[in-house]
């Protein structure tokens, strides 16, 4: 299970960024926090984020 890189929550292991919501609005508040997880959300399904790719092969690797 990966954390909250704010305030250490839980968070699903299908998220795309290390930010649980309630930390996400109180930096950028609901409007913008809801279009910066749509963005982040679409590029990981499309592939962009290398970086959460690398993470998925080796977090199956340690499983």
């Amino acid at each position: 299970m990966r954390k909250c890189v704010y305030c250490n929550a839980d968070l699903p292991d299908d998220r795309s960024m290390e930010i649980c919501d309630r930390c996400g609005v109180g930096v950028w508040g609901q409007k913008m926090w809801l279009a910066i997880k749509k963005t982040t959300d679409t590029a990981r399904d499309n592939g962009d984020l290398s970086l959460y790719k690398e993470q998925e092969v080796t977090e199956r690797r340690a499983a």
